[in-house]
């Protein structure tokens, strides 16, 4: 990979780990360029020693020849990894809009995808199985409608928004808080490596670098900054998610989050924002392709849903429009159970809850050659209506229950 001149002086001095992001800023103010650095350094020391100490300063001069930062770079090269700089083609441009811009990108894989329209997932480490399950359903749809899937590669929600996204031939950027010689956490080395080889993997620290807990807060700009619209899939008050609703409020990016039960821990994070109104409230996938005009959707193969043995007792006792006092009755279950498993079924599009607490069947078929849905009503029914067509078709099917699945 060759580089300019001021790229290589910005690689050349993210080599050195006593510069913190602050440092590298102040140094690169002396300089009118940055490829300025290898003549005028060594003979700055005046200058440079409100930033430096003098043995941090003759370090850094040892190093100022080609040979050694020709030797690095194509060590970088060795490993697959390709630098970015503002001075890069492939730099995301809306980050030199941003105060705090990353200096330099690290990055593997495809460097087309930042310049794709993203939508961010994000939320907690130990989602329940309710986040788990909207976080499957939103990745999955917003991936296969065209959407490249951006998160950070931590456990729980970054983790399934990923995976998710590769399961429907989708797209995803994963944004680590560590350098690639140390993913982290250490059990998402397998799904950091196939990111790699469908997505693309960036970081703005160097191979070597370990993780670090406060790494992960300042991240979040870079996952906010790639992205048209941030989903908070489930978050409590306490989640590092919500740095990047921080960010994403900064920048002017849309932000969505999924309701949850207002006892539950767990969403009370999503719960919060969505009612300081820091957030549009979503329930569907389609809540946020209308908002970004996104049409183009995946036309592969759907897997039909999976339901448990409660589900299916569930499903089975609704006929037409059944009340959820019928429902209890029929199912014997719980009421705290009851509740959660139609909001499960509810978000996964199996089922519609209606007006005076009565549920009803959704149906839906996705076409595999066309961009053309067909909607099955509840009495079975079936009717064609194209893409553009959506909206008049929805609104001239009445109270019949609809929806499409992906």
């Amino acid at each position: 990979m060759s580089y300019s001149q001021n790229e290589k002086a910005i690689i050349w001095l993210d080599i050195f780990d006593f510069l913190t992001y602050k440092k590298q800023e102040a140094i690169l103010g002396f300089f009118n360029e940055p490829k300025q650095i290898f003549t005028q350094f060594s003979q700055n020391y005046d200058k440079l020693s409100k930033v430096v100490s003098k043995e941090e300063f003759d370090r850094m001069c040892y190093a100022l020849n080609d040979d050694f930062l020709e030797q690095y770079i194509i060590e970088l090269d060795r490993q697959g990894v390709v630098v970015l700089t503002k001075f890069s083609e492939n730099y995301p441009k809306q980050f030199l809009n941003f105060d705090a811009k990353p200096i330099i990108l690290y990055c593997k894989g495809d460097l087309s995808l930042l310049k794709t329209k993203c939508v961010a997932i994000v939320g907690s480490r130990k989602p329940t199985n309710y986040g788990k399950e909207v976080t499957k359903k939103f990745a999955r749809a917003l991936a296969s409608s065209g959407l490249t899937i951006v998160s950070g590669l931590a456990d729980g929600v970054d983790m399934i928004a990923h995976s998710s996204a590769l399961e429907v031939d989708g797209k995803t950027i994963a944004v680590m808080g560590s350098g690639f010689n140390h993913i982290y956490p250490k059990g998402n080395f397998s799904l950091e490596r196939e990111i790699e080889q469908k997505g693309l993997v960036i970081t703005e620290y160097k191979p070597e670098i370990m993780p670090a807990s406060w790494h992960y807060p300042i991240r979040n700009r870079i996952i906010a900054g790639l992205s048209s619209a941030v989903l908070i899939t489930e978050a409590s008050n306490k989640s590092g998610s919500l740095y990047t609703r921080d960010y994403a409020l900064e920048y002017g990016v849309d932000i969505f989050a999924v309701p949850g039960e207002i006892t539950s821990f767990a969403s009370s994070g999503c719960n919060n924002i969505l009612k300081c109104c820091q957030a549009s409230l979503v329930t569907c996938p389609d809540d946020i392709l209308e908002k970004l005009n996104v049409q183009n959707y995946y036309s592969g193969d759907v897997k039909p849903l999976q339901l448990s043995f409660d589900e299916q007792m569930i499903y089975n006792s609704i006929d037409g429009e059944t009340h959820f006092d019928i429902i209890q009755q029929k199912t014997k279950l719980d009421t705290k159970t009851l509740i959660t498993l139609l909001t499960t079924m509810e978000l996964n599009g199996i089922i519609k809850k209606l007006a005076g607490n009565y549920y009803c069947k959704w149906f839906a078929v996705l076409f595999k050659f066309t961009k053309r849905r067909v909607y099955e009503t509840s009495n079975y029914r079936k009717c064609w209506k194209s893409w553009h067509n959506k909206k008049i078709f929805r609104k001239g099917l009445g109270s019949f229950c609809h929806r499409w699945t992906y």
